[in-house]
Order: C-alpha cells, then sequence, then structure tokens
C-alpha cells in the first residue's frame, strides 16, 4: 500500500486484496482514516496482519436452463 497525492493504492502482496471489505467496497477503517488524512502513510507499507480483515471467498452457482423450446 502506498499513496500518491491523494490517492491509495493497494498492492498485490498486501492482505487488502482478499480482503472481504475491500472486494465488496465496504468502508474499510484503515483506508478511510487513510483518506480523511486522519493518519499519513509517509512510505510504501505491505498490510499482512490488518485487525479489520475479513476473508473474502467467491461463491458461484451454475445455472442451467434446461428448456430446450426457448431457442430464439
Amino acid at each position: 500500500m502506498y499513496c500518491d497525492g491523494d490517492k491509495i493504492f493497494i498492492e498485490d502482496d498486501d492482505q487488502c486484496i482478499d480482503c472481504k471489505n475491500y472486494a465488496e467496497g465496504v468502508s474499510c477503517p484503515l483506508l478511510t482514516a487513510l483518506g480523511l488524512g486522519v493518519v499519513y502513510l509517509e512510505d510504501s507499507l505491505t498490510v499482512t496482519n490488518c485487525g479489520f480483515f475479513e476473508k473474502f471467498e467467491r461463491k458461484l452457482h451454475i445455472v442451467r436452463n434446461n428448456e430446450s423450446n426457448n431457442i430464439d
């Protein structure tokens, strides 16, 4: 994670990539604090043990259309 001007960039090594809060667009307290300027990031930081982390797991389901008469 690093800041460039007023933008926060998340890198592939950051735990944020797999976080439910980040993936679903929920307001993350860490990113919110950085965005509002409550805390400052002076160098790059690899987030590895965040207290707000919730594992994001994608669940996919196959939906089949078995009606063969619906061909357009």
